[in-house]
């Protein structure tokens, strides 16, 4: 692909206010590409220019580009899972304590768990190569 295709792409984009109250504005599938700005708007445009420079790096570094998942209907959310009757016994007293059901403790449990690991293994040494070429870009520019 080239990257007038990545760039059409229907990536994920997460907002957030930071303490500051500007606007951050990151591409989930693209790890480090990030921007700020005071506005919705402002962060918008220079998350576009950041993923831009995040796809092009990519392509001229012969690296992966990573692409959006397709959107496909969802799983049931329902599966059977086996599980060591001490741990099943330990949930359920966990779930007693805490008042819920033991499906709904073990929900939260597994979402809290997913919610940590849901930044690539890798993102953290991919930002840092990426951030270190991209520095480089802009220092030649």
């Amino acid at each position: 692909m080239k990257l007038k295709e990545y760039l059409e792409l229907p990536y994920s984009v997460l907002l957030r206010k930071d303490a500051d109250g500007d606007y951050v504005a990151r591409v989930a599938e693209l790890p480090g590409c990030a921007a700020h700005g005071r506005t919705l708007s402002q962060a918008m445009k220079h998350l576009a220019e950041a993923k831009e420079l995040w796809i092009r790096d990519c392509l001229e570094a012969g690296d992966p580009v990573p692409v959006p998942d397709p959107e496909g209907e969802l799983p049931s959310g329902k599966w059977i899972q086996r599980v060591p009757r001490t741990l099943h016994g330990r949930l359920t007293k966990l779930a007693k304590r805490e008042g819920v059901s033991l499906n709904q403790f073990v929900t939260s449990v597994l979402a809290e768990a997913a919610g940590r690991r849901s930044e690539h293994p890798m993102a953290s040494a991919v930002l840092f190569d990426k951030a270190q070429r991209v520095s480089r870009k802009t220092r030649a520019a």
